[in-house]
């Protein structure tokens, strides 16, 4: 199936400069993105929850492209940011939501252990009704707290997910705080943390 094809999953990291390196979230390339579902489409265009059967071979460190990633996953953000542009046509933010994802699906191709394309592509997914794909890169993302080098880039996106230390909840994902898997997820996010403000399902 070619529709957003990108959002196979999980694999376990192999040699490279960080020890214990969580299983890269390496997406398949897709030569032509399917178009966002438009409001009440139910047709099967969502990702399968994350299975083991999915694994992609892991990527070096030299393997990775981490300087092309950094610019893809910023042109990506800023084609999100452009969509929520006020008085933006619906064809037109559908046209830079789907644009957004295939350069953020590039970003996680160069490399796949991006924090922030990791998070803006859960949450591009999450504005166009996709939200197993958003919970799949969810659930990479939490992963990927356990590294040292990525656990300050990830705490900071999942204060801004959880709504932790007063930061606004992000609305990118405001249509799926009612979702049961979304719900579990957070949970297990919020589990063993004293802050107050750890939000989920709200």
């Amino acid at each position: 199936m070619k529709r957003f094809a990108f959002f196979v999953l999980l694999t376990g990291c192999g040699g490279g400069a960080v020890a214990k390196a969580p299983p890269p979230f390496r997406p398949k390339a897709v030569e032509q993105p399917a178009p966002p579902p438009t409001a009440g489409d139910t047709s099967p265009t969502d990702c399968q929850p994350m299975s083991t059967k999915d694994q992609l071979p892991a990527l070096t460190y030299g393997e990775r492209s981490i300087p092309e990633a950094d610019r893809l996953a910023v042109d990506g953000l800023k084609e999100l940011q452009a969509a929520e542009t006020p008085g933006v046509e619906k064809v037109e933010r559908e046209r830079l939501i789907t644009g957004a994802v295939a350069t953020l699906v590039q970003a996680l191709l160069a490399d796949p252990y991006n924090v922030d394309a990791t998070y803006n592509l859960a949450a591009a997914y999450a504005r166009i009704g996709r939200s197993q794909c958003s919970i799949n890169l969810l659930e990479r993302l939490f992963q990927m707290r356990t590294h040292e080098s990525k656990r300050t880039a990830v705490e900071g996106k999942l204060d801004r997910l959880l709504g932790r230390n007063r930061k606004q909840l992000d609305p990118d994902f405001d249509d799926m705080r009612g979702d049961p898997r979304f719900r579990t997820l957070i949970k297990e996010m919020c589990a063993g943390t004293d802050d107050p403000g750890c939000v989920y399902g709200k």
